[in-house]
This record gives structure tokens, C-alpha cells and sequence, in this order.
């Protein structure tokens, strides 16, 4: 492959074989290199496609912030990537040192931004969630920098929005904003408290069931419920069955999404679950 332009002595644009443009990256891969000039394939930790306004992008953040946050976030995804044996969107490389280099100056400033969906994202995304702790640890080792547990939440964040092939993490932080809202609601309604370590297993059936729920609305594949055990739902039922309607009005209202009646049985029976664990209790 020959350089076509040298952004610094770490990243070089090139152009392939085939006249693709791509980013290639590795320790001093530009240093002392001009245009045109070849390149060894082996010299190449990592090459990409960005598009051209993305290229600025990634020039504008290798220009403002220490190379060493680069290279702490692609080995994070290296490591992902050999963990989950799949490739993650090239686009998480920009977003993941810019997140782990903002972080860095908050905390150097004595910010410590609390992570206020960590439960969520632990139960919800737990292969992205260990993978995410094992990143913290990492970085508190090589960059001398105590990132905090609540960190391994925004990571685990960076690396599912990075799976599910999306360049931001609007979606994912969406699908758990709304689960945090809905288990907050129950929580209320019932006067009980889900993020206990004796309501654990509850908590996870809970939030994965509504994880579900969500996927099925993106998809527009309801859940089937009998008419039938819906009647029988409603009649034994009642309070929980009222506390899922009021679940309802929550996505309606809030976040524009409109469940069915079938989905509101199954999540009367789930809370019911949880009204019959804490009276047992």
C-alpha cells in the first residue's frame, strides 16, 4: 500500500491495492514519511475506512490530545475483539479515546462523573460489561489515571453500540434510559427496592424482559398472549396489571412508543412475580 497523506507519526492515510482510501495505524508507521511512499502490510496495527468528514475528525482529536489515549483505546479493542471473536465498528475508535481522554481530564480536575445507569448496563450488556472492567483496570495500570467503576459502565456502552454496528450510542443509551425508567416506576409502585443483592435475580429476569420487549417493538414482533390468560391476567392480577398500564402512558408519553395489550399481560405477570417474591420475603 502507498501513504497518500501522513496525519502524524502514528496514522497515515493510504491507498490499497484495489485505490480504496484507508487509515492504517501502528507505532511510527508516518515517522519520517512522505507521500507516496510504500508501506509493509506487517507495519499495520489496525486499518480502516472513514468517511472524509470522519477523517477530520480524527485528525482534529489525534492533534488535541496525548497519543497515549490512543493507543490505551485500541488495545481495549483489540482486546474486545479477541474476547467477543468478532470485529466492532471502526468507528468506536474515535469515539472510545475521546471518551477515555475526556474522562482522564475530569477526573485530573477532581469530576468524577457518576454513572447513574450502571445497573442497567451491567445486567443488560454483561459480556460488554466485563469486557469494560477488565478496561479500567488495564487503564488505572498503564496510564497511572484511577478511573472509577462508574467508568466501566460508559465503556461497556462504547463497545454494544460498536456490536450493534451503530457509529453513536444514542440507541443503546436510549434502550437503557428507558428500562431505568420503567424499573423506577415498578420500584415506586411497589415500594420495594430491585438493586439489592437479595432481589438480584429478580432484577435481571426483569430488565431482560424488557430489553425484550423493546427489541420485539423495533421489530414490530408482538408477544402473543391467549385472550383467555389475558382475562385471567386482568382479574387476578389487578394491581400489577394496573401498575403495566401505567408503564404504558410512561413510553407513550416520554418516548413515543406504543405497547400492546399482550405486552402489558406479560408485564403484569412479571411484576406480579415480583409482588409475590417480596411478600414471601
Amino acid at each position: 500500500m502507498r501513504i497518500k497523506k501522513v496525519l502524524n507519526q502514528n496514522a497515515v492515510i493510504v491507498s490499497t491495492d484495489n485505490g480504496e482510501e484507508k487509515i492504517a495505524i501502528g507505532k511510527g508507521i508516518g515517522f519520517n514519511r512522505k507521500k507516496n511512499d510504500l508501506l509493509a502490510a506487517q507495519s499495520v496495527e489496525r486499518l480502516f475506512v472513514l468517511e472524509p468528514e470522519n477523517q477530520q475528525r480524527f485528525l482534529n482529536l489525534l492533534k488535541q490530545i496525548d497519543e497515549k489515549f490512543f493507543f490505551s483505546a485500541e488495545h481495549i479493542i483489540n482486546h474486545a475483539e479477541t474476547v467477543l471473536m468478532e470485529k466492532l465498528n471502526e468507528h468506536l475508535i474515535i469515539a472510545l479515546t475521546d471518551h477515555i481522554a475526556f474522562s482522564a481530564e475530569n477526573i485530573l480536575h477532581g469530576i468524577i462523573v457518576k454513572n447513574k445507569l450502571l445497573s442497567e448496563i451491567e445486567v443488560l450488556y454483561p459480556e460488554e460489561f466485563s469486557i469494560a472492567q477488565w478496561a479500567v483496570g488495564y487503564l488505572n495500570d498503564e496510564l497511572g489515571i484511577p478511573y472509577g467503576y462508574d467508568e466501566a459502565g460508559y465503556i461497556a456502552i462504547h463497545l454494544h453500540s460498536a456490536r450493534v454496528g451503530q457509529t453513536d450510542n444514542q440507541k443503546s443509551i436510549r434502550e437503557v434510559t428507558i428500562i431505568s425508567d420503567i424499573i423506577c416506576l415498578i420500584e415506586n409502585e411497589l415500594s420495594l427496592n430491585l438493586h439489592t443483592d437479595n432481589m438480584s435475580l429478580n432484577y435481571s429476569r426483569l430488565a431482560n424482559h424488557l430489553r425484550l420487549l423493546l427489541q420485539r417493538f423495533k421489530r414490530n414482533q408482538y408477544a402473543v398472549l391467549d385472550e383467555d390468560i389475558l382475562k385471567i391476567v386482568k382479574q387476578k392480577y389487578q394491581e400489577s396489571y394496573e401498575i403495566s398500564k401505567k408503564i404504558r402512558v410512561l413510553l407513550l408519553k416520554t418516548y413515543h412508543l406504543s405497547i400492546t395489550k399482550e405486552e402489558l399481560g406479560y408485564l403484569a405477570i412479571h411484576i406480579e412475580r415480583l409482588r409475590f417474591s417480596t411478600n414471601q420475603k
